[in-house]
């Protein structure tokens, strides 16, 4: 008999054990309370996933309450809401040593590290301003982790294609032009050749002119002793206008040159060379070479 008995006993302890730990794991995965929170928050989100009943809730980086209740928005709330996007509301609620929150608070969903689970953020707001009532309801931000940044790459790498694509075609485009080019560089050439004789002829004249504006400026001196003020300054001008022809006819004999010799240095740079200063054409009588010797 007083072993039946201490079997029973035995059995009994073990069965109301179990409904005991029963009931705390209901408790614990339910969210049940014992205590009702005191202070309470609504948060409207678009998208919480990593975050569930339970998760932490932190204040400015500190542990500040939990999550209590979610639940997803209904058409009539969702159409209602500044945000159209948002779809669930969830329910935190706050220890009571934290203060006022802010009317600019923001809530976010963020995490320690990639792998950590997520919490419900909340940031330390303006103090000094407005607070927000207890069970307010605010708008929160989306989380940014691996799989919304790979989203958002997306068409940023299809765009990327696409310019390679382009790129390739650009390229074949561009090595068609020059094969298409390369062979009228000879008759170019030859052109520019014919006009280097030309201008050889123009500078030659040019030569002479120069020589007859020395006879012409010595009889302009004379001339404008005998005229007045305002014909003087004409003649003046022409003068410095003279002055500059020679050097310019100077300096052309360079050009000339430089296409008699090369003329593929019009389109390819070369090294500069070195003519004649101004100062010496202008005070010598006799034409000077275009180089400096």
């Amino acid at each position: 008999m007083k072993r039946n008995l201490s079997d029973y006993i035995v059995a009994i302890s073990v069965i109301l054990t179990s409904v005991v730990l029963l009931a705390a794991l209901t408790i614990a995965l339910s969210g049940y309370r014992l205590k009702k929170p005191t202070r309470t928050l609504q948060i409207n989100y678009e998208d919480v996933t990593g975050v569930k009943v339970h998760s932490e809730v932190r204040y400015a980086g500190a542990p500040a309450g939990r999550v209590i209740a979610m639940r997803h928005l209904s058409a009539k709330e969702r159409e209602s809401s500044a945000n159209k996007r948002d779809a669930v509301r969830v329910t935190v609620s706050l220890d009571d040593g934290i203060p006022p929150l802010p009317a600019d608070v923001m809530a976010t969903l963020s995490s320690d590290t990639m792998l950590a689970p997520k919490f419900v953020a909340l940031s330390a707001g303006t103090p000094g301003g407005t607070t927000l009532a207890n069970n307010a309801v605010i708008e929160g931000h989306p989380a940014y982790g691996l799989d919304q940044i790979t989203a958002a790459a997306g068409p940023l790498f299809e765009n990327a294609n696409r310019l390679l694509d382009n790129l390739n075609v650009t390229v074949t485009d561009l090595k068609g032009n020059l094969g298409e080019f390369m062979p009228k560089l000879g008759p170019l050439a030859d052109s520019l050749k014919i006009d280097v004789d030309n201008l050889q002829n123009v500078v030659k004249n040019l030569d002479g002119v120069a020589k007859d504006a020395d006879t012409v400026m010595g009889t302009a001196n004379t001339f404008i002793s005998t005229t007045d003020k305002q014909l003087e300054e004409q003649m003046k001008q022409l003068h410095v206008v003279l002055l500059n022809l020679k050097v310019v006819t100077t300096h052309a004999k360079a050009l000339v040159e430089t296409l008699a010799e090369k003329p593929n240095r019009l389109i390819f740079s070369g090294k500069p060379a070195i003519l004649t200063p101004e100062a010496e054409i202008l005070k010598s009588s006799k034409p000077l070479p275009a180089r400096k010797p």
